[in-house]
């Protein structure tokens, strides 16, 4: 019987690799004439005095020749952030300053209530978004907003992470491909099901006509895959994948073990709160199949467990995750980061094995 179990989930991941593989063969990149809607960009700020004037700057840059603005969210910080934002918004009249009260209530997610709150005085169609330390090239805006013609409402772009060559920056940078990988992936084959907030666009009449964030604020987490989900009820929603290097958008990585456990964790804070329910089976399946590969070592070393149990799960995963991130890499151009695959694979089953759990019982902060 353990043996059928096993065989189930290894094809379960297989098949789900291989729509993945699909959707991300079939994501290119897009030659057609560019659209030039009005935009409000949206950068949501805590405690980022490190990172705010590098970003703001990349954003000043921008060469955009239609309408856009862009509204710093200053959420309760600490440190210089505000005056930061302030000071660069007085010196450059696209940029506007949103301060929030540092009075109000904590919530699970403070950064959906920064992000609605902007967007409730967004001036523009577009609505598009980025984190307070990643930084757009010159043609970001013009890449994003030229997307959204033939019905397209909403846009995902890719992101990758910059960093040195230490292991812990290596491992994001593989595992950041692959994630970005699934979301283009799903955003080709129409039904996305991941999505990140770094680098997405979506009109402002649809995030209002889905509701909002709406109940999505008592979680931790989801102002990007669940809101998509969200708005994909609405009849009519068309997505895109934008493959476009003008597109990618670079994002720091963490610098520890611990502040990257920390960060996944939130990650997985939500994956039962999803409304579709057969999402929530595929990922506990998935999740299942993931415990097995850590714990099956273990029951041939010390329970005299048959070896081929071990060796035919975690095999098929290391070939389907080779061929999906080697593909994924010629796509998005970023072979290098292929080096890494090895040392990516030994760590990332104990990594999700463990932080998805703590991202249940919210083990895990915030800034």
């Amino acid at each position: 019987m353990g043996g059928y179990i096993l065989l189930g989930l290894t094809a379960i991941y297989a098949l789900l690799f291989l729509f993945f593989i699909i959707g991300i063969i079939r994501t290119h990149r897009y030659r057609g004439p560019k659209a030039t809607p009005s935009v409000s960009v949206v950068v949501p700020m805590r405690n980022e005095e490190e990172f705010a004037l590098r970003t703001l700057d990349a954003l000043a840059q921008q060469d955009y020749v239609g309408e856009w603005e862009v509204i710093c969210v200053d959420d309760r910080s600490t440190d210089s952030t505000r005056k930061i934002l302030e000071d660069f918004a007085a010196a450059h009249p696209r940029f506007r300053v949103l301060s929030l009260d540092p009075n109000l209530p904590q919530i699970a997610s403070p950064k959906k209530r920064a992000l609605e709150s902007a967007f409730k005085i967004a001036r523009n169609e577009i609505l598009l978004t980025i984190d307070a330390d990643c930084i757009p090239r010159k043609g970001w805006i013009t890449s994003m907003a030229g997307r959204f013609n033939d019905g397209i409402c909403i846009v995902q772009g890719p992101k990758q992470n910059n960093g040195s060559r230490s292991l812990v920056h290596l491992f994001q940078k593989l595992e950041t491909l692959g994630y970005t990988a699934m979301e283009a992936a799903g955003f080709s084959m129409g039904v996305p099901m991941i999505a990140s907030a770094t680098c997405l666009a979506y009109k402002r009449e649809l995030f209002f006509q889905a509701g909002g964030f709406g109940d999505l604020v008592n979680l931790s987490s989801g102002d990007d895959d669940m809101l998509i989900h969200k708005m994909m009820k609405v009849p009519g929603t068309k997505v895109c994948y934008n493959l476009d290097k003008d597109a990618v958008i670079e994002t720091e990585p963490v610098n520890s073990w611990k502040q990257l456990f920390n960060q996944r964790a939130r990650w997985s804070s939500n994956g039962t709160s999803y409304e579709n329910k057969f999402y929530i089976l595929m990922l506990t399946l998935i999740y299942t199949y993931y415990i097995w590969m850590f714990i099956s070592p273990w029951c041939v070393l010390l329970l005299d467990c048959p070896w081929q149990w071990c060796a035919f799960s975690i095999l098929p995963k290391v070939v389907i995750d080779f061929v999906f991130l080697t593909i994924a890499s010629w796509k998005l151009r970023c072979r290098r980061q292929m080096l890494a695959f090895i040392p990516t694979e030994l760590i990332q089953i104990p990594m999700i094995v463990f932080c998805v759990p703590a991202g249940m019982v919210g083990a895990f902060r915030w800034k």
